[in-house]
């Protein structure tokens, strides 16, 4: 029987060992960023799968733990003391059905908004439903009366550690952030546990929750020998409103053409420049702020994680932990514009050396940049973002389309749109349909893929289908970015399954919408009709179809990044 009166069998083998913490990773990970967040009181109900949960927080000397055998009492005893100490207070217990005793509780702190920290051990998964003692399926146990509910993973890579640092920093943050509430932090415990020999708490990462007004932010800022902003996705009109600001602060600003920005101190090739360089050290950042939506840059994202910067800063208006380069340090509850305008008050000359560098290195690049010869998927897309006019809105579709474009020169004074919440192929073609239905006065260029393409032909079955739409569809038999893949063996399995390889054209469905078609299959034939399809005024939309060879695209995209190697 356990402590609390639960029948609760093990085959607990080893040798019981309490000398402090337990062994479990998970277990000392959480009870450090407990202690960085500033609890210091734990309730704890009795029970054996509890134990290394219990016998690390005894241990802790920052932490005030109280017995207390009931937990539906030890719930409410929490919240008293939370209720007191108006600060953040945890309760323990074990697995099964002790959770579901603190539901009251948990109701009462949802609804008087007190931070309380349900704390709460598990069975492994593998064992729930299987009638095995005390096993439930114990997330999701409160619903929508917890501010946050996450499960740990005992972890056995540096992947696991990041992401149960992450987790329980978040879940920890959601206890005051916007208004105090309970939250429910779930740890699956494998046997053995009853070791308790580690000595140490680990040094975890502490991710904090800052509005931006805090004078330690603009120190640190001013310290930095070497800040950098990076700028994932904008609207347009954000972009507009941040770049006479960006351009004060004066400091890199690594943005891809879907931040929507052009300001002089925007560095665009910068994937281009991490693979030019063998030497990087010269150009690793020591403060970086991340605003905006996602960044398509597997390089840069690779970069940052493998050497992390001592700051990073989220600028998050709804106070999101979202920890793209696992090196997050703070969140910053504000708007772009309203951080950037504190940050501009702050301006350092020596920041700007910085900058010279990654200017000077980008200039470089610039120079050997030109547009693949070879007729493939690259120059082609390269090719039409060159000749785009100024005043269009460019619409990116996912995969292939999106990254080409990155490669192409920038064109100021172009709108440019892609759906990058999920990444997905799906609506890209009826995404740019709305875009041009609802602003006729300006054209519209959609560079799509062919999967991309069939996957949402319905998006020309469209009775409000615009006449300002062009789209360019480039069709070299199935899904070409798949080939880029490591290891991804070239066979009739995977370009059957992974490619979706097909011989399939728009021209049918396309004519039979009503819609100009144009098609082309050599370098000629493009350089022919490509000025034509951009200048097409017509009632209804224009599609050209652009064939090219998966082989040749594939050979392309090796040269080009060869050239910078």
């Amino acid at each position: 029987m356990d402590g609390d009166g639960r029948e609760d069998e093990h085959t607990e083998t080893n040798p019981i060992s309490i000398d402090m913490y337990s062994t479990k990773e998970n277990i000392r990970q959480l009870t450090s960023l407990m202690v960085a967040h500033g609890v210091t009181e734990v309730v704890i109900s009795p029970g054996s799968r509890n134990m290394p949960l219990a016998e690390t927080f005894a241990h802790c000397e920052k932490l005030h733990c109280h017995a207390v055998t009931d937990e539906r009492s030890a719930g409410f005893y929490a919240l008293g003391l939370a209720q007191q100490k108006e600060s953040p207070v945890a309760v323990c217990v074990t697995s099964g059905s002790a959770l579901l005793n603190l539901a009251s509780a948990v109701s009462e702190a949802y609804y008087q908004q007190l931070p309380l920290l349900v704390i709460s051990a598990d069975r492994p998964e593998a064992w729930i439903g299987q009638m095995d003692g005390q096993t439930i399926p114990q997330m999701g146990s409160f619903g929508r009366l917890v501010k946050s509910s996450v499960c740990l993973n005992e972890p056995s890579n540096d992947t696991d550690r990041w992401h149960n640092n992450r987790m329980i920093n978040e879940a920890l943050l959601a206890l005051q952030l916007h208004h105090p509430g309970p939250v429910h932090i779930n740890v699956p415990i494998t046997e053995p546990f009853f070791d308790c020999s580690a000595t140490e708490l680990p040094q975890e990462r502490t991710i904090q929750c800052v509005t931006g007004n805090e004078t330690a932010l603009f120190e640190a800022w001013r310290a930095a020998h070497a800040p950098m902003i990076i700028v994932g996705q904008l609207s347009p009109k954000s972009a507009k409103e941040i770049e006479p600001l960006l351009e004060r602060i004066g400091v890199p600003v690594l943005c891809e053409s879907l931040s929507n920005l052009h300001t002089s101190t925007a560095i665009h090739l910068f994937d281009l420049t991490l693979v030019a360089k063998k030497d990087l050290s010269h150009l690793v950042p020591d403060l970086v702020i991340y605003l905006g939506g996602h960044i398509v840059s597997k390089r840069l994202k690779r970069w940052l994680r493998n050497q992390p910067p001592k700051n990073l800063w989220r600028i998050s208006p709804e106070g999101a932990v979202q920890d793209t380069f696992q090196a997050l340090t703070h969140v910053i509850k504000a708007t772009p514009l309203h951080f950037l305008s504190l940050l501009e008050s702050h301006i350092c000359d020596s920041h700007r050396m910085y900058f010279d560098i990654w200017q000077s290195e980008e200039d470089s690049v610039r120079q050997k940049l030109c547009c693949p010869k070879a007729y493939a998927a690259l120059s082609v897309a390269y090719k039409f973002c060159e000749e785009i006019p100024q005043g269009s809105t460019l619409v990116l579709a996912n995969s292939s389309s999106v990254r080409y474009a990155q490669l192409a020169p920038s064109q100021p004074h172009v709108n440019i749109y892609c759906n990058r919440g999920v990444n997905g192929i799906d609506g890209s073609l009826s995404s740019a349909v709305g875009i041009a239905a609802a602003d006729t006065s300006r054209p519209v260029y959609l560079l799509i893929g062919d999967l991309s393409f069939f996957y949402d032909m319905n998006g020309l079955w469209n009775t409000h289908l615009p006449h300002n739409l062009h789209i360019l569809l480039i069709n070299n038999g199935g899904g070409e970015i798949f080939r880029t893949l490591p290891g991804l063996p070239d066979n009739p399995s995977t370009r059957t399954f992974v490619m979706a390889s097909h011989g399939a054209t728009a021209k049918g469905w396309v004519e039979s919408m009503q819609c100009r078609y144009v098609s082309v299959k050599n370098a000629e034939e493009y350089q022919q009709k490509l000025s034509q399809f951009i200048q097409y005024q017509g009632e209804r939309p224009i599609v050209m179809e652009v064939f090219t060879d998966p082989f040749q695209d594939e050979e392309a995209q090796k040269s080009l990044y060869r050239q910078f190697e």
